[in-house]
């Protein structure tokens, strides 16, 4: 019962601290709630998670049963170099312009729904693959993630608790903070597009550093 609940926690720590450092999914979440709704935030968040527990449990396959090799690696990173570029190209453009209504300068509103949106952004981030294939390994060889089917499941439980915890906070700030800033549409969407640039531009680099260290093999 101990080692289950040490698994649990442990998978809810990383994940909390994994997702409070300001990125494409928090501050995400943060402008749904400010601009639209918590409902709609909370959906993107459940979306995201969603997501991100599917690629946990491909982790849990185990390093030899999971087909992560270079080719798949070089389709995902510009399919999510091309949403972030064009969500930060979207942001930029709204920050600049006449003040819309609330709802036209939510991201989501751009994908359609903040359903589509948690789950594209989280699906096109491939980095979490190997983040939770690293913590995986790690959390066995100390002998706290077990190889039975409970012990997988409590802790895909707590990471999905703990960043669902994390993406709350950014969610509660955005509805209850925000709410009737008049500077609101300026900042939030130039941060907005900052980030998602950055993540971009960090995802071709990725690509590229790929790309060409399988050219030169």
């Amino acid at each position: 019962m101990k080692n289950y609940l040490k698994v649990c926690g442990a998978g809810l720590l990383i994940s909390w601290l994994g997702a409070l450092p300001l990125g494409t999914l928090n501050i995400t979440a943060f402008d749904i709630a400010a601009s639209q709704s918590v409902e709609n935030a909370l959906l993107f968040a459940l979306a995201a998670i969603f997501v991100e527990l599917v690629y946990v449990r491909l982790t849990l396959w185990g390093s030899s049963k999971i087909v992560i090799n270079e080719r798949w690696f070089s389709y995902l990173l510009p399919l999510g170099a091309v949403l972030l570029g064009y969500l930060a190209l979207t942001s930029f453009k709204e920050a600049v312009g006449p003040l819309p209504s609330s709802d036209e300068v939510s991201p989501s509103s751009i994908m359609g729904s903040p359903i589509l949106l948690g789950l594209s952004l989280s699906a096109l981030n491939p980095l979490q693959i190997p983040f939770w294939l690293a913590w995986s390994k790690a959390l066995q060889t100390r002998g706290i993630l077990k190889d039975t089917s409970r012990s997988r499941i409590l802790f895909i439980l707590g990471i999905g608790l703990g960043t669902f915890l994390a993406l709350g906070i950014f969610i509660y700030l955005g509805h209850n903070v925000i709410q009737g800033f008049e500077g609101y549409t300026l900042w939030v969407n130039s941060i907005l597009g900052v980030i998602y640039m950055g993540f971009s531009f960090y995802l071709l680099f990725l690509f590229f550093k790929k790309r060409f260290k399988l050219k030169f093999q």
